[in-house]
C-alpha cells in the first residue's frame, strides 16, 4: 500500500534527521565553548558563552519536542493570528525604548540577561502562513489576483520591516525563501518575471542609496581589502588556510585570541577551519548537504501541500541561511552578519532552527487521508511510491 511505503520513507527521513541535526548541534556546543573561552576568560566565568549556549540549547529542545507534537491542521487554522502576531513582533523591535539596539541596529528585544531576535521566529511563523495560504488553491497554477499578488504582499511586508530594522541580509534571505515558496506552491513563470523586473530595481536602489553600509561592503569585497571594513573577512580566510588538512588540534586555534573578531557567532566555521582542517570543515558542509537532501525527501514524501509547504520552506531557511554564512566566511558574498545554523552561539537562531526541525520531525509523523497528493506539477498517485511530472 501507498501510505505504508510512505511511511516506511518518512520514518526513514525522520531519523536521519534527528541524527544529523543531533551531530551538528553536539559540534557546535564544542565549538562555541573552544571560540569563546579566550573572550569569556575577561569575565569572571570562564564558560559564560557556553552557560548560556547549553541554557538555550535546552529552551531549543523543549520548543523542538512541544513542535513534533503539533498538529499541522491546527498551525494552518491559526495562521491568520500567526500572520499578525509576527508582524506585531518584527514592528515592535523598532519602538525606542522597547527593542534593544546593538552596533546600530534594533533588532533584538531584552529578557534579563537574555536578547531575543524577533526576525528568527518570523522565519517559522512566515512559512507557516504562507504554506496555509497557497494551500487554499488546490489547482497547479496559482491565480494572479487571489493567490500570487496577496502571497507577495504578505511577504514583502514581513522583509519590509526585517530591512528597516536594518537587517538587510536576513530580509534579503527570507525573501528568498517566501518567493520560492510561491514558486513552489504554484507561480507561473511570468508572474515571477513580473515580480521580479518590479520590485528588483528599486529593491536595490534602496539598499545601495539609503542603507550607505551595504555599498561599503560591496566596495570592501571587491577590492578584496586587508584592514578597515576587510579586516574581519581577510582574518577568516587566514584563519582557514592556516589549518591546514586536519588542523591545528580542538582548542589550539589562535585566531580566536581577538584576531578574529565575532570568531564565536558568525565567523565560527572560520575557527573550526583552523583548529579542526579542511577535513573538519568539509564534515560540517557534509551534515548541512545531508540535512538539505532529507529536506527534499521530506517534501516530496509530504501527506498534502501544505506539509510539503512548511518543509520546503523550513529546509530552503536553514539550507540558505547555512550556505549564506559559508559564502561569507570564505569571501565568496560581500560580508554579512548571519549565523551558521545549529553551530553559532546564539539564542534566537538556535531554537527557531530547532522549532523548525520540529514541525518537520512532526509532518514525518502525519499520516495522509487521500489518495492523491498535488504539489505544483507533481502527483503522488496510489498506485505510484514516488513523484512524476505531470504534463
Amino acid at each position: 500500500m501507498l501510505d505504508e511505503k510512505n511511511t516506511e520513507k518518512l520514518n526513514s527521513v525522520r531519523n536521519r534527521l534527528i541524527a544529523v541535526v543531533s551531530v551538528l548541534i553536539c559540534t557546535g556546543v564544542v565549538l562555541v565553548y573552544s571560540a569563546s573561552c579566550v573572550r569569556a576568560g575577561r569575565s569572571t566565568f570562564d564558560y559564560l558563552y557556553l552557560e548560556k549556549q547549553l541554557i538555550w540549547l535546552a529552551i531549543g529542545t523543549v520548543g523542538m519536542l512541544v513542535a513534533t507534537r503539533m498538529s499541522l491542521n491546527w498551525l494552518k487554522k491559526i495562521s491568520g493570528p500567526l500572520c499578525i502576531i509576527v508582524y506585531g513582533l518584527l514592528a515592535v523591535v523598532l519602538v525606542p525604548g522597547i527593542g534593544s539596539r546593538i552596533n546600530g541596529a534594533a533588532r533584538w528585544l531584552r529578557f534579563g540577561g537574555f536578547n531575543m531576535q524577533p526576525s528568527e521566529l518570523a522565519k517559522i511563523g512566515m512559512v507557516i502562513v504562507i504554506a496555509a495560504f497557497l494551500a487554499k488553491f488546490k489547482e497547479d497554477k496559482l491565480p494572479f489576483f487571489k493567490g500570487f499578488i496577496p502571497a507577495m504582499a504578505m511577504s514583502a511586508i514581513a522583509c519590509g520591516l526585517i530591512m528597516v530594522e536594518p537587517d538587510f541580509g536576513t530580509a534579503a534571505l527570507s525573501g528568498a525563501v517566501l518567493i520560492g515558496m510561491v514558486i513552489v506552491g504554484g507561480a507561473r513563470l511570468w508572474q515571477v518575471s513580473l515580480m521580479v523586473l518590479t520590485a528588483l530595481p528599486p529593491a536595490v536602489y534602496i539598499g545601495l542609496t539609503k542603507f550607505d553600509y551595504i555599498m561599503a561592503r560591496v566596495n570592501v569585497w571587491l577590492e578584496g581589502a586587508k584592514d578597515g571594513k576587510g579586516y574581519q573577512v581577510w582574518m577568516s580566510k587566514v584563519a582557514l588556510g592556516s589549518g591546514g588538512l586536519t588542523g591545528m588540534g580542538l582548542g589550539q586555534g589562535v585566531s580566536k585570541l581577538f584576531y578574529l573578531p565575532e570568531a564565536h557567532t558568525d565567523f565560527i566555521l572560520a575557527i573550526a577551519g583552523q583548529e579542526l582542517g579542511l577535513c573538519g570543515t568539509l564534515f560540517i558542509l557534509s551534515m548541512f548537504a545531508i540535512f538539505v537532501y532529507e529536506g527534499i525527501r521530506l517534501v516530496r514524501y509530504a501527506p498534502d501541500k501544505f506539509s510539503a509547504l512548511c518543509a520546503f520552506g523550513f529546509t530552503a531557511f536553514i539550507g540558505l541561511q547555512a550556505a549564506f554564512n559559508i559564502a561569507v566566511v570564505t569571501a565568496s558574498i560581500p560580508p554579512k552578519g548571519i549565523s551558521l545554523p545549529f553551530i553559532s552561539f546564539g539564542g534566537s537562531g538556535l531554537c527557531s532552527a530547532m522549532i523548525a526541525v520540529g514541525l518537520m520531525i512532526s509532518i514525518t509523523r502525519q499520516r495522509s487521508k487521500i489518495k492523491t497528493v498535488r504539489v505544483v506539477n507533481f502527483s503522488l498517485d496510489e498506485d505510484d511510491d514516488d513523484l512524476r511530472g505531470v504534463a
